[in-house]
């Protein structure tokens, strides 16, 4: 509950805003000093977040909102050098992936904010009042009870909580039905299994073995932009522990003599052998366009995504006949998935941080979380909310998976991570050259793959 600090009224706004605030203490007059809060966000709906920031004004109207969005490949440069020449944001997105990159630019969220509230009083003669409250921030315990799992430990870093989520997202499998029809498939496959048969059927060459019509854009790393999440869930489905705290993992048990068994090498093969000609699911290539484009023009018969991508599709085939299932599993009763998502932070530098973590507050709450999912088709992170969705036809997929998803990456250079990932993917692929041994050359592959990983920790 709000806490009342101090308690007076003013006649008009116009006082309030205006030169004389004759009367009132420095403290007081300090309270509702106009302010400016400076907000860069990413792939946020701007819109939704200008709704936001309207509603919160009503509120603390002495609190301006101003919202940039910043291209994703310009961020990282953006915002440094903004914190650099002293003209950084108060508020950014940051992705959950990056959270510890740039911990050290970010305020720890506190367990309290005092800002002030105005509001009109009195039945004839209308006063505005303004009181300042102490307004209390989700705890550590209401995150880990409120939230789906992962994000609890995702948004805390040595003990403190970095940001909240607006919406959370998960990989699931799209389809194009009128290709399934074509090729005689009358419902989706539900487990790997027949999802290898379906891509067989849906994948078509011409007179000179080329793939002309894919099944699924899957076994490449440099033209499909959700293979480092693929592989991951793959991983992890397979029960590899990739990362555990500060710890790289991947390696644990590999060695030459038995490596042909190991979970890792088990998953490179299974990932890579739709592109490899001489297997029967052989549907891609390094030499195809992008996974994504190759879809939405009616190329490929199957895409593992996200649920934020199908707007994406819809704008760019609105004839296509689009839907989704979820994302197939080794283990039905030890299912995995990728946790994918944004939160809201405040920059350390910030002049204005009480405002800047209330807003958070504000936006981030449930009945806001609700209305910006509903407005953007995304999933909600809040656990009372997904069971809401699972009859959603389109986000129902994406929300069955969201309880068990999660997000292992926890080091400080995303980048360099999922290069080490796309190197061992294409590195993998590669033919064995003359002089070397295969077994030891794949196990060298996924040795150089973690010593990456590591040196990002």
């Amino acid at each position: 509950m709000n806490k009342k600090i101090l308690f007076f009224t003013i006649l008009t706004p116009l006082v309030l805003f205006g030169i004389g605030c004759k009367g009132l203490s420095a403290d007081q007059q300090a309270a509702i000093k106009p302010i400016t809060l400076n907000y860069w966000t990413v792939y946020n709906d701007t819109a939704q977040l200008r709704a936001f920031a309207d509603a919160y004004t009503k509120i603390r109207p002495y609190v301006t909102i101003n919202i940039r969005q910043v291209r994703s490949d310009t961020f990282d440069n953006l915002f440094v050098t903004a914190l650099a020449d002293n003209v950084a944001p108060d508020i950014t997105s940051m992705h959950i992936r990056d959270l510890a990159k740039h911990q050290g630019r970010l305020d720890p969220m506190p367990s309290s904010v005092q800002v002030a509230t105005m509001y009109e009083k009195g039945k004839y003669r209308k006063e505005l009042v303004v009181e300042q409250v102490t307004q209390n921030m989700p705890s550590k315990t209401e995150i880990t009870k409120n939230y789906i799992g992962t994000v609890a430990p995702d948004v805390t870093i040595g003990g403190n909580v970095y940001g909240l989520p607006l919406a959370v997202d998960t990989l699931a499998v799209y389809y194009n039905r009128g290709l399934l029809d074509k090729a005689g498939i009358p419902q989706p496959p539900t487990t790997w299994a027949e999802f290898l048969g379906a891509v067989e059927k849906t994948t078509a060459y011409n007179s000179r073995s080329e793939v002309v019509q894919s099944g699924v854009a899957m076994g490449t790393s440099n033209n499909i932009s959700n293979a480092f999440d693929i592989f991951s869930a793959l991983l992890l489905q397979n029960k590899v522990v990739i990362a555990k705290g500060s710890s790289v993992q991947l390696t644990n048990g590999l060695e030459p003599k038995t490596a042909e068994s190991h979970p890792v090498i088990q998953t490179l093969n299974f990932y890579t052998d739709f592109a490899r000609p001489t297997k029967k699911v052989y549907s891609w290539n390094a030499d195809m366009k992008d996974a994504f484009e190759s879809f939405v023009s009616g190329q490929s018969a199957f895409y593992i995504g996200y649920a934020f991508e199908y707007k994406r599709m819809q704008a760019r085939a609105p004839q296509m006949v689009i839907e989704s299932a979820p994302l197939f599993q080794l283990n039905a009763d030890d299912p995995q998935n990728i946790a994918n998502y944004w939160v809201e932070t405040v920059v350390k530098e910030g002049k204005n941080k009480d405002e800047a973590w209330d807003f958070v507050r504000f936006m981030t709450s449930a009945e806001n979380v609700k209305k910006y999912t509903e407005a953007t088709g995304q999933l909600s992170p809040y656990r009372a909310q997904i069971s809401e969705l699972l009859n959603d036809p389109v986000r129902g997929p994406f929300a069955t998976q969201a309880l068990v998803a999660q997000h292992w990456y926890r080091g400080k250079d995303f980048p360099a991570a999922k290069k080490a990932f796309d190197d061992l993917i294409t590195g993998y692929l590669r033919p064995y050259a003359l002089d070397e041994k295969p077994i030891e050359r794949d196990v060298q592959l996924v040795n150089r793959a973690a010593q990456v990983l590591r040196q990002t920790y």
